[in-house]
C-alpha cells in the first residue's frame, strides 16, 4: 500500500510487565540537587489558566490561553501583542518524570481513576426496573416498556414529570406485532387499570423529522428478578459512567444534555431513597456472569469493573509501596512524602520575549479527552478473537467472558518537527483552541532537589534526566497528538550535599557527583521494557514518509469515527454481539510496520444504520435477543 495511504497513530503503549516491583531497600542516603535544562525540540506549550480568553474571539464558547508565566492575566481583556517570558512550571516536569520513572522501575500506574469504561454496542438491552430492598440492596427486575403516545411538536403533558415518576394507565392492546402505545395517563390512579414508571431518556433525538414522535416510555413490572443483591454504589458509578460518556461528546446538544443530566439526577434521588419504589433502566445479561445497566435500548455498554481493576497489581499503591510511590510520594491511605523537589524552569535569555514564540497566537485542532473505550487500541486482542471488550471477547461465534488485559502504559510518537505546521484558516469552535506556543529550539534550565534517597535512586534521576545524549525525547504539555511538546533534557551538574563535623562544628560541603558512566543498564532499570522505552522515545522512530494521526479515511469528507466504524465492519451494526468485528488492532511498538491504513469509507447501508439510533426507540417488549 502506499505511503500516503498509511499513517501512524499519535500513541501506542509500552507492555506491563509480569509483576510490579517493590519499593528499594537501600539504606544510604544522598542529599543535593541536580541542575538540568530542557530544550524543545517542537512548538511547546503549557496554559496560563489565570485567563481562558486571552486573545479574544467573536466565537461563542471558544477558548484562549497564553504560555505559562507568572503574570496573573485576569484583568486583561486581550494579550494579542504583550509577551510574556515563558516559565514550565515544576509541577509539569515532576509529572513527566515521575511517569518516566513508573514506566523504566516496573512501579504502579500512579494516575488512575474509578471510570468505568464504556463501549457502543449493536444489541438491543431489555426494559428493567431497579428496585432497593429492605437491606439497602438493589435487585433488578423484569419489565414492559409502552411508547407513550404524545407528538413531540404539540403541549405534553409528559413534560411535567420526571424520570422515575409513577403514572396510571390502561393497559396497552398490541398494535400488530408490536406493544400498544399508551394514550391517555395521569398521576392518579383514577380509572386506569395499570401503572408504570417513566422513562424520558432520548426526548431529542429525530427531533428534526416531521411528525417525529417523542421515545417517552413507561415501564411496567412483568416477571420475576433479573438479579439481587446489587451494590448501590457500584451500579451508581455503572450509570455515571454511561451518562458522563453521552454528555463527553463534543458534538452533544444542549436539549440532549439537558434530558441525560435530568436522568442521572432523578437515578441519583432514587438510590438515596427519595423517589418511588422502583426505577427504569435497560440492561443486558446474555453474558454469562456480566450484568450491563444503561438508560436506553440502543446504547452504550458499561464494563463490569473500574479502569483501576483491570490494571491489577499496577493500580495505585495502597498498603506496599512501589519504587515510583517510595520516592515521589502518595495520598491518602499509607500516604508517604515525596522526597525529590522539582522548581520551576526557566528561559535562557534572548533578545526579548516575542523571541521566544512561534507566533503571536494560533488556533490549533480540537484536543478530546482519550478514548478507552476504543478496545481495538487500548487492550490486548485474546488469541483468536474477532471482537473484544473489557469483559468479554468473540471467537468462532462464540461469546466467552473474561477480564480484558490493558495494552499497557500511553506514550506519544515524536512528530519530524518539520511535520509541525500551524494551519492559519483553523476555524475557531468550542471545541478547540487558541494558544501562544514556544517553538522549536527554546532551552529552560531548572533544578530538581532530592532530600535522603539512595545512590541507585539518585542514578536513575540524573539518567531520565539526561537522555538527550542519548537521541530520546519525552512530551510536555498540551498539544502532543499534534505534534507538540517534544522536548530533550541535559543534566547539566549534579551537587551532593554532606554535613560534615570539623572540630566540634558542623559543615555543609558540596561536591559535584561523578555521572559521567551512567547508562540505563547499570541504574537498576527493568529490563523487560528497555527496547520499547527507546523506540517510543527516540525522536527519529517514525519514518518521515507517514502521517502521525489519529485515524482517518481516505475520504475528503472524513470525521474520524468513520475509521473505527469501518474497522468494525461499515456503518450498519450487527444485532448479535457474536457477528460484532473488530478488523485491526493497534501494532506494538516493536512491530517493523506500526502503521495502519487510511481505509476507504464505506457507504452502504447508510440508511439503515443504527449508529446513532441508540435510544428508546420502540414499542415491543424484547425478549430472546440472540447475543
Amino acid at each position: 500500500m502506499e505511503d500516503n495511504k498509511r499513517f501512524v497513530n499519535p500513541y501506542n503503549f509500552i507492555s506491563l510487565p509480569n509483576k510490579k516491583a517493590s519499593a528499594y531497600t537501600d539504606k544510604d542516603k544522598h542529599y543535593g540537587v541536580i541542575r538540568y535544562s530542557i530544550t524543545t525540540k517542537t512548538p511547546l506549550f503549557i496554559p496560563n489558566s489565570s485567563n481562558d480568553n486571552a486573545f479574544v474571539c467573536k466565537e461563542s464558547g471558544h477558548k484562549s490561553y497564553d504560555f505559562f508565566s507568572y503574570t496573573d492575566l485576569s484583568n486583561e481583556n486581550n494579550v494579542s501583542g504583550k509577551y510574556q517570558e515563558p516559565v514550565v512550571p515544576g509541577s509539569e516536569m515532576r509529572g513527566l518524570v515521575r511517569n518516566v520513572y513508573e514506566t523504566l522501575t516496573d512501579s504502579c500506574m500512579g494516575i488512575l481513576n474509578d471510570d468505568y469504561p464504556v463501549k457502543r454496542i449493536g444489541v438491543a438491552f431489555e426494559p428493567g426496573l431497579l428496585h432497593i430492598e429492605e437491606d439497602g440492596s438493589l435487585s433488578l427486575l423484569k419489565a414492559d416498556s409502552f411508547r407513550i403516545d404524545d407528538d413531540i411538536y404539540k403541549p405534553k403533558k409528559i413534560d411535567k414529570y420526571k424520570d422515575g415518576d409513577l403514572i396510571y394507565f390502561d393497559t396497552p392492546k398490541p398494535e400488530g406485532k408490536v406493544m400498544g402505545k399508551i394514550h391517555s395517563f395521569d398521576k392518579n390512579k383514577n380509572n386506569f387499570n395499570d401503572h408504570g414508571y417513566v422513562l424520558k431518556w432520548g426526548f431529542f433525538i429525530n427531533r428534526r423529522m416531521k411528525n417525529a414522535k417523542n421515545n417517552y416510555h413507561a415501564f411496567k413490572l412483568s416477571g420475576g428478578k433479573v438479579r439481587d443483591g446489587l451494590s448501590k454504589n457500584e451500579i451508581k458509578n455503572k450509570m455515571n459512567s454511561i451518562v458522563t460518556s453521552y454528555l463527553e461528546q463534543p458534538t452533544v446538544k444542549p436539549d440532549d444534555a439537558k434530558a441525560y443530566e435530568g436522568y442521572r439526577e432523578q437515578f441519583e434521588l432514587f438510590l438515596e431513597g427519595k423517589r418511588e419504589k422502583y426505577f427504569p433502566v435497560n440492561y443486558s445479561d446474555k453474558v454469562k456472569g456480566l450484568l450491563s445497566i444503561t438508560p436506553a435500548t440502543f446504547s452504550k455498554e458499561v464494563s463490569s469493573k473500574s479502569l483501576a481493576d483491570y490494571a491489577g497489581v499496577f493500580a495505585p499503591c495502597e498498603d506496599e509501596l512501589c519504587p515510583a510511590c517510595d520516592l515521589f510520594g502518595k495520598i491518602g491511605d499509607n500516604a508517604k512524602g515525596s522526597r525529590i523537589r522539582f522548581s520551576d524552569m526557566y528561559v535562557e535569555k534572548h533578545d526579548s520575549n516575542k523571541s521566544y514564540y512561534v507566533k503571536d497566537s494560533v488556533t490549533i485542532a480540537n484536543l478530546s479527552s482519550p478514548k478507552i473505550s476504543n478496545v481495538d487500541f487500548y487492550l490486548e486482542r485474546s488469541k483468536n478473537a474477532t471482537f473484544w471488550t473489557y469483559d468479554y471477547y468473540v471467537s468462532n461465534n462464540k461469546v466467552y467472558a473474561y477480564t480484558g488485559i490493558l495494552r499497557g502504559r500511553k506514550y506519544y510518537w515524536h512528530h519530524h518537527p518539520e511535520s509541525v505546521r500551524f494551519n492559519s484558516n483553523v476555524e475557531k469552535t468550542k471545541l478547540n483552541k487558541t494558544i501562544r506556543p514556544v517553538k522549536e529550539g527554546i532551552t529552560f534550565n531548572g533544578e530538581m532537589y532530592f532530600d535522603g534517597i539512595s545512590r541507585k535512586q539518585l542514578n536513575q534521576l540524573i539518567y531520565i534526566l539526561n537522555t538527550g545524549k542519548d537521541g530520546l525525547g519525552y512530551k510536555l504539555g498540551m498539544g502532543k497528538p499534534l505534534g507538540l511538546g517534544s522536548v530533550t533534557c541535559k543534566v547539566n551538574a549534579v551537587e551532593e550535599r554532606k554535613i560534615m563535623l570539623k572540630q566540634s562544628k558542623v559543615s555543609y560541603d558540596v561536591a559535584s557527583y561523578d555521572y559521567s558512566n551512567i547508562t540505563y543498564g547499570n541504574v537498576g532499570f527493568s529490563a523487560s521494557v528497555q527496547k520499547e522505552f527507546e523506540k517510543i522515545a527516540g525522536l527519529n522512530s517514525v519514518p518521515k514518509k507517514y502521517d502521525i494521526c489519529y485515524p482517518k479515511t481516505t475520504s475528503d469528507y472524513d470525521h474520524g469515527f468513520e475509521w473505527f466504524q469501518n474497522n468494525h465492519g461499515g456503518r450498519s451494526i450487527p444485532d448479535s454481539r457474536k457477528e460484532m468485528k473488530i478488523k485491526l488492532a493497534l501494532p506494538k511498538i516493536l512491530d517493523n510496520d506500526i502503521s495502519l491504513p487510511k481505509t476507504k469509507m464505506e457507504r452502504k447501508n447508510r440508511n439503515n444504520s443504527r449508529n446513532n439510533n441508540f435510544h428508546n426507540n420502540g414499542n415491543r417488549k424484547y425478549k430472546n435477543w440472540n447475543n
